[in-house]
């Protein structure tokens, strides 16, 4: 099981994974599209994972891409936002907050949620994933073909 979700208020510098589950969204050179943090019509909200001390390293968040496995088998796309991208460099803010998901055993603490993101929102959270290049995010969508393990 990952640690424990804190109880604390978030800190500027915490991170919120976002998954992607297409090939255009993160392309293998970095780009990030706006369309990555669109949500799907039926999601009242937008999802992220909160970057805990196990999802802070290569290592860990390629296990946590490698987990999130697509059911037919491709890798999705990986970015990060921090807690300042969401509410100090967005007009209005997109503060998260913690939205556990029972379907997910080993992330669904993890699991928060912000208001939905207008298109301008969109285009600002996609430049600022593109800037997180610490631990080599964003990760790209791998096609199942071209996957090595």
């Amino acid at each position: 099981m990952v640690a424990e979700a804190r109880l604390v208020p978030f800190v500027v510098e915490d991170g919120f994974l976002r998954r992607t589950d297409r090939e255009r969204y993160i392309k293998p050179d970095g780009v990030v599209s706006s369309e990555a943090f669109r949500p799907r019509l039926s999601e009242p909200t937008l999802s992220f994972t909160y970057q805990s001390p196990p999802l802070r390293s290569h290592e860990g968040i390629h296990q946590y891409q490698l987990d999130k496995v697509l059911p037919l088998g491709d890798l999705p796309g990986i970015c990060k936002l921090t807690f300042h991208d969401l509410v100090g460099l967005l007009t209005p803010p997109l503060p998260p907050r913690f939205q556990e998901d029972p379907n997910d055993e080993r992330y669904g603490r993890l699991h928060c949620v912000t208001d939905l993101a207008s298109q301008e929102q969109m285009e600002l959270m996609a430049e600022l994933a593109r800037k997180h290049r610490e631990a080599g995010l964003p990760f790209h969508f791998v096609p199942k073909e071209k996957r090595i393990q």
